[in-house]
């Protein structure tokens, strides 16, 4: 097991992520533990199944290694009884970026899909900011749970604007968390991730 901790240290991650996992790896092992004791199985089969833990996560990893960035994924919302309500797209921070482009009494926001032509970005047609918050340089959120109206994708870009109404002159953060695309033929997708844009509105 020990070696194991060494090799997911020499994986290029986030360092609590590799917590994450050792834990779970650590509670894996005791759970079977559990189970050798009580059903008195052979050596060998524990053995089989940590290699097995091993695996899956050098597999669930290998594209965060490679490349640096994490990679999205969809998640079923799902209700009290465990019946699929909708779906959602989660941990998108790295597939897109965000920038301001103009500071004025709005802010002109411009959203680009790195790889547009990836599932679900090659199905929106229209993008929109579901959740967004307005952060002073104190951390004092002015704006919370905001979001902006939709508009038209043009070449895996979309054109947004944010209202600075009430806002006085000063240094700030806008913090997205939700992004939502949609489509004629589908219903509407929330995508998840944070993306912090830091900006000045003057006098």
């Amino acid at each position: 097991m020990k070696e194991f901790a060494e090799k997911v240290k020499q994986i290029e991650m986030p360092a609590e992520m590799q917590e994450r996992i050792k834990k779970h790896c650590y509670e894996k092992m005791e759970e079977e533990n559990m189970k050798k004791s009580r059903k008195n199985i052979f050596q060998k089969p524990m053995v089989a199944v940590a290699a097995l833990v091993l695996c899956l996560f050098v597999t669930g990893v290998s594209a965060l290694a490679a490349t640096g960035k994490l990679e999205g994924f969809f998640k079923d919302i799902t209700r009290w009884d465990g019946a699929v309500i909708g779906t959602t797209y989660e941990q998108a921070t790295d597939e897109v970026e965000i920038e301001i482009t103009e500071v004025a009494d709005r802010l002109e926001v411009n959203i680009t899909f790195v790889d547009a032509q990836k599932v679900p970005y090659s199905t929106f047609e229209s993008l929109g900011i579901n959740n967004y918050q307005i952060m002073d340089k104190n951390g004092k959120a002015l704006v919370k749970e905001a979001e902006t109206a939709a508009s038209t994708i043009n070449n895996g870009q979309v054109q947004l604007s944010v209202s600075l109404e009430g806002i006085p002159a000063g240094e700030y953060n806008l913090v997205v968390t939700e992004l939502v695309g949609s489509s004629k033929a589908d219903q509407p997708l929330i995508v998840n991730g944070t993306w912090e844009c830091i900006f000045v509105k003057s006098e």
